[in-house]
């Protein structure tokens, strides 16, 4: 069995769970939110091995389970039964923890585990891009509003802000520094934030790592309509586009550095032909790419779970 760690309406979930069952392969949807009242798990560490319960009656054993990828895992859901807020945090911790080890512990073969999800914050991934000779943005984060605006004053004007996570309730975007932003620099004193050089250059790269797969995308934004942020512009077409072999082999490293063997990843390519890294979503989207270009990518990830 091949088990899927995700919310019940996620598209990507669900297309590649559909892709599994036609190779013959079973397939299973889990969620966080599962558990917390109508799940249960069982896990033994030192073995180490273990089985959940769902609500339906299904029983998933760890030893049948062949492969998991960790898509977007859900939150638990507390029993609202428990209405104490210090004891409804204290559960949903202790279920994090239980459920965090039983799925990263009990399978040998996994895409992209939480744990090294979560290491892969874009501090991170910023520091170990350089290193292996990725070119990346001058990069400030900080919580001083002096600081930020000497950055934005030192790269005139030129200057994107963005944030180091995807909160829950809010998307938020890539934007340029602008009157307004300057306007609420203090507002950094509450919470800090990345500021990047602005790359200027005619495309965006979209490449989504499978293994030592690639398959990336070139957004031709300069035929778009959003200047900074390629996510909310529909109309920038895409085509299949193939990196230069120095920058795929620093993809290659940076995502065996972070322990990762899944990732879609966010490139610029500047006015020069220099591509700049800008960051990996471990979890990130990859259907609308493969729609666009028609590059095999859901094939290459059900092959790759589906091995022996």
């Amino acid at each position: 069995m091949i088990l899927i760690l995700s919310n019940p309406g996620d598209l990507h979930a669900r297309h590649i769970a559909s892709k599994v069952k036609l190779k013959g392969r079973d397939v299973a949807c889990v969620s966080r939110a599962d558990f917390g009242k109508n799940a249960s798990l069982v896990f033994s560490p030192n073995v180490p091995n273990g089985r959940i319960a769902l609500h339906d009656g299904t029983t998933i054993a760890s030893q049948d389970v062949s492969a998991v990828w960790f898509r977007r895992p859900g939150i638990v859901s507390v029993d609202p039964a428990m209405t104490d807020e210090l004891d409804r945090s204290f559960a949903e911790n202790e279920w994090n923890h239980a459920l965090d080890s039983f799925f990263t512990t009990t399978f040998q073969r996994q895409v992209s585990p939480l744990l090294k999800q979560r290491a892969a914050t874009k501090p991170l991934q910023l520091s170990l891009a350089s290193r292996v000779g990725l070119r990346v943005p001058q990069t400030l984060i900080t919580s001083c509003a002096e600081e930020a605006l000497a950055f934005v004053a030192e790269h005139r004007g030129a200057v994107v802000h963005k944030a180091m996570s995807a909160p829950r309730h809010a998307f938020i975007d890539t934007r340029a520094w602008d009157s307004e932003a300057t306007l609420h620099a203090a507002d950094l004193s509450m919470c800090p934030t990345i500021l990047q050089e602005r790359i200027v250059g005619p495309a965006d790269v979209r490449a989504t790592m499978i293994g030592s797969q690639i398959f990336s995308a070139c957004i031709h934004t300069s035929q778009g309509r959003a200047e900074i942020d390629s996510r909310l512009d529909p109309d920038a077409p895409f085509t299949a586009y193939q990196l230069p072999a120095s920058v795929e082999a620093g993809l290659l490293s940076l995502m065996n550095e972070l322990g990762l063997v899944f990732g879609t990843i966010d490139l610029k390519i500047a006015a020069s032909g220099e591509h700049v890294f800008l960051e990996i979503n471990p979890q990130g989207q990859f259907l609308y790419v493969e729609i666009q270009t028609g590059l095999p990518i859901s094939d290459a990830l059900v092959e790759y779970l589906a091995a022996d």
